[in-house]
């Protein structure tokens, strides 16, 4: 009876309210898990032609995974915008440690840039960071995993409204592409997409029929996840075909719920894919050259999306993901992107510490400078709340 203990505090009539209010939500919430379940049913023989097993191997890659971790708040303490970051190799060749690498980095801006724009900044050189350490790590690798998918970041910039600033940010976005295309062609490089917003099932479906759907408003990974068994690879190709990408198929699923005119849901999925692309000026074809697929590892676990060149025949793919310990038990991802996360995350409150470091040496190096110009600059100068 604990755990209503909050509740039985209320007053009587707030008490009912709430109770008469939960059991709505729970009629309405089992009718759409109800309605999910019957969906899913569907899914696993609509998507079943489009699952393929996996090859055993016992052939093992040197894999090279590569992340980074950025501090989720910036310091202005001290007059300036600071934010902490690392980004890492993690390489491994089955269970064996090969080597890893850590660096530490400072982002610091002024603070006559907003903070809106500060945050891209930030998010932008971490990408950027990450890409330079792919590079390096091609050459003592068979296979390189980078967190993300390869030109996320661009639509990640889109975001940035301050036309002032325009140059600066086309400036790191391009290095940042270029690093991209030089880790694509290598052909040895996937991009793994943990938190895959992926919808593109209910958008092609959606397409084919000219129709909203259930899968619409359904994850790809939530409904791969249940139509996959272990050791499965489904390929976006075999079923979408290699005229778009799989990001297009994902926009009609957002855009189909608000235009009643089909035509202009693919007007605007079109507009939105290539935005990012003719904003900064960038080629579009660059993306059309990729592809996605799912893979389901263990049951128990969700399915994990990669994304990779098209010029990438799927029996190496096949060859890669199916060595063994490729994928963590525990998570269903790769087991060289789990270390490497582990090992670069920076805690929430570490941003302060690194400042109140900086602070105290600076004090150290200005002894002798008048105190209530060093009060007046460290205290009142930008007041921040401590978190």
């Amino acid at each position: 009876m604990e755990e209503y203990v909050e509740w039985l505090m209320l007053p009587h009539d707030l008490q009912i309210g709430f109770f008469e209010e939960a059991e709505k939500e729970s009629i309405n919430l089992a009718s759409k898990i109800e309605e999910v379940s019957k969906a899913l049913k569907e899914a696993i023989q609509l998507l079943k032609p489009y699952v393929k097993a996996l090859p055993d191997s016992d052939e093992l890659y040197t894999v090279s995974a590569i992340d980074g971790s950025r501090s989720p708040q910036l310091s202005e303490r001290l007059g300036v915008r600071y934010g902490v970051f690392a980004v890492g190799i993690k390489t491994i060749k089955g269970l064996e440690n090969i080597n890893e690498s850590l660096k530490a980095g400072v982002f610091k801006r002024k603070q006559a840039l907003s903070p809106d724009l500060s945050r891209h900044f930030f998010e932008m050189i971490v990408n950027y960071n990450e890409r330079k350490l792919a590079l390096e790590a091609l050459d003592k690798s068979d296979l390189v995993l980078i967190d993300g998918s390869f030109y996320g970041f661009l639509f990640h910039a889109l975001r940035t409204r301050e036309p002032e600033h325009k140059e600066m940010l086309k400036n790191i976005v391009k290095e940042t592409f270029d690093l991209t295309e030089e880790l694509i062609k290598s052909k040895r490089t996937i991009a793994v997409i943990k938190r895959s917003p992926s919808r593109a099932i209910g958008g092609y479906y959606a397409l084919m029929n000219k129709s909203e759907n259930v899968f619409t408003s359904l994850l790809d990974k939530f409904i791969l996840s249940y139509a996959m068994p272990k050791r499965t690879i489904f390929y976006y190709d075999d079923l979408l075909g290699t005229q778009k990408h799989v990001i297009f198929y994902n926009t009609v699923s957002s855009l189909i719920r608000r235009y009643k005119l089909f035509e202009i849901v693919i007007e605007k999925a079109e507009k939105n894919v290539s935005a990012p692309f003719e904003t900064f000026e960038l080629p579009k074809k660059a993306l059309d050259d990729l592809t996605r697929a799912q893979i389901k590892a263990f049951d128990g676990t969700s399915v994990c999306e990669i994304e990779y060149p098209r010029s990438v025949d799927k029996e190496c793919i096949e060859r890669w993901v199916s060595q063994p310990f490729f994928f963590n038990e525990g998570t269903g991802l790769p087991l060289a992107l789990d270390l490497i996360d582990s090992l670069v995350s920076i805690p929430s409150r570490f941003t302060n510490e690194f400042v109140n470091e900086v602070e105290a040496r600076t004090l150290e190096k200005l002894g002798n400078n008048d105190p209530n110009i060093l009060k007046l600059y460290f205290t009142y100068l930008n007041p921040q709340k401590q978190i």
